[in-house]
């Protein structure tokens, strides 16, 4: 998915097109609004032939406000969370990857703090539901912000016992730590906990409810939308103050009336299609989790439906790590991209497209539903992997050395791990980057290995260079104990032995 994602990138080329929109100058005051409908025109010829069709130019002209349309809307909190939905949203804000998010969401049921991680559902049960009704003052007191809870009965958006399967969505337990049982968990594992805390207490709180306004203003016989939001009131929104990047900011618009003569201003902007975005850790947990949805045949879309997509909650971020480990996936400012190695592995791979298909697992999955049907024995399943497996240990060999495709991109890994191998020169050494620890060639004597992390830290360009020529770094900052608790020291490297000096 990453490697055709990359891919659709690379070859993204951009098409200009043109926009026709409006400033509109009402009561001394501007807004902007769209065509509407809202059309793109690939070149100028078509965007003048349209002018011209509805008897408007570029520049400043009258216009008429021709309808305003106020709507009083209300939108519900979020849902309480699965692992999956916890993991995106977690990547989104503070940008951990899925394998930490797990282990922050363990470490917090093992503290008793939050209830079981690995589940794919978003409901509670109605017997959840009351110890956190019974127990919202002392969430509330977490919260910097008092803030009313008059919800106390229970809502199918989030409690229906028929949607719990094996476990429910993730929520606060019973046990609820103080300040300062909070100021002692790591930074990760306190956003984990205060996430899912207001997360769960927006349940109690009212609906956000917001007037929405819409202008149609005409302009020759074009008509041009603006749409505005005021908030009436905060509600749950309340919890979430201190996260606006969350809220989409609408215009405030001015007052006007149906019939106003107001002044447009028509620009015509010329602008690009845009390429698809990167997947980060967060967003390809959703799509792992929706992988059903990529497939044409319906019967297949209905199993991988059922079966939540590639992977469970409890398998996709070990999925996503072992890519990582071994050196397929790489993140570069939380954007996963395929390294060489992984192009390599997915051009051999769509030599046998069945591999990477949905309607593999699709068929799988369906195998195996008729196996707890007994319409199928589990020996028929095997005995057909088995075969599969057979065929393609047969087949891939001839079609690896057969492909001319798969030989140039097998060139192209090893000059790229050449030159990427070579991560320091001094006089002293080499330093060659090998994936989990450096190897130091000096001039004179034998071959040694360093660390890439030492003490949860790691050890960059700087640190490396300067124990290889001075045996020693100056104080760095970031080590932690097993504790946890963070501390700074010098490294020195005695012989090929590494050491912290406290001095």
């Amino acid at each position: 998915m990453v490697y055709q994602r990359d891919q659709a990138i690379k070859n993204f080329k951009p098409e200009p097109y043109f926009e026709l929109n409006a400033e509109i100058l009402a009561n001394q005051q501007k807004f902007n609004a769209k065509l509407d409908p809202y059309q793109r025109f690939k070149d100028e010829t078509g965007l003048m032939t349209f002018m011209q069709a509805k008897h408007v130019q570029k520049g400043s002209q009258d216009g008429l406000i021709k309808d305003v349309q106020k709507q009083g809307k209300k939108s519900a909190s979020p849902r309480l969370f699965s692992l999956s939905a916890l993991q995106t949203m977690i990547n989104r804000r503070y940008h951990a990857s899925a394998a930490d998010v797990l282990k922050a969401v363990q470490a917090l049921y093992e503290a008793k703090y939050l209830s079981y991680p690995r589940t794919d559902s978003q409901y509670i049960t109605d017997q959840e539901f009351t110890y956190l009704r019974q127990n919202l003052a002392r969430y509330q007191k977490l919260v910097s912000k008092e803030i009313a809870l008059p919800q106390i009965e229970p809502q199918s958006r989030y409690v229906n016992g028929k949607k719990v399967q094996e476990h429910h969505a993730i929520i606060m337990t019973k046990t609820v730590p103080s300040q300062e049982q909070l100021a002692k968990l790591s930074k990760l594992e306190q956003q984990v906990y205060d996430l899912v805390l207001r997360t769960t207490l927006a349940m109690f709180a009212d609906p956000y409810e917001y007037e929405e306004t819409t202008i149609i203003t005409q302009v020759g016989d074009a008509n041009f939308k603006a749409t505005g939001k005021v908030p009436t009131k905060q509600g749950w929104q309340a919890l979430f103050d201190d996260h606006k990047a969350d809220q989409q900011e609408a215009a405030t618009l001015p007052i006007v009336h149906q019939g106003d003569q107001v002044q447009a201003n028509l620009q015509t902007p010329q602008k690009e299609t845009t390429p698809p975005v990167p997947f980060t850790e967060g967003t390809l947990i959703t799509a792992m989790k929706t992988a059903g949805k990529t497939l044409d045949d319906e019967a297949a879309q209905a199993i991988l439906k059922d079966v939540q997509g590639i992977g469970t909650s409890a398998t996709r971020a070990n999925v996503l790590e072992v890519l990582k480990k071994r050196g397929y996936l790489v993140t570069e400012k939380n954007k996963l991209h395929v390294s060489e190695a992984g192009i390599t592995l997915c051009k051999a791979v769509e030599l046998e497209p069945l591999l990477t298909s949905p309607e593999m697992t699709a068929k799988w999955e369906q195998a195996l539903q008729q196996i707890s049907t007994e319409e199928r024995t589990p020996d028929n399943f095997l005995n057909q992997i088995k075969k599969f497996v057979e065929k393609l240990i047969a087949d891939v060999p001839t079609q690896l050395t057969g492909s001319a495709a798969i030989k140039q991109q097998i060139d192209h890994q090893q000059q790229a791990q050449k030159s990427d191998e070579v991560f320091l020169e001094t006089p002293q050494a080499t330093v060659l980057n090998k994936q989990k620890f450096y190897i130091v060639k000096p001039k004179q004597g034998e071959d040694f290995t360093l660390p890439k992390k030492w003490s949860s830290k790691a050890l960059g360009k700087t640190a490396i260079k300067a124990l290889v020529t001075k045996g020693e770094t100056s104080k760095l900052k970031g080590f932690k104990s097993k504790k946890g608790k963070s501390f700074d020291a010098k490294l020195k490297l005695d012989g090929h032995k590494l050491s912290f000096d406290f001095d």
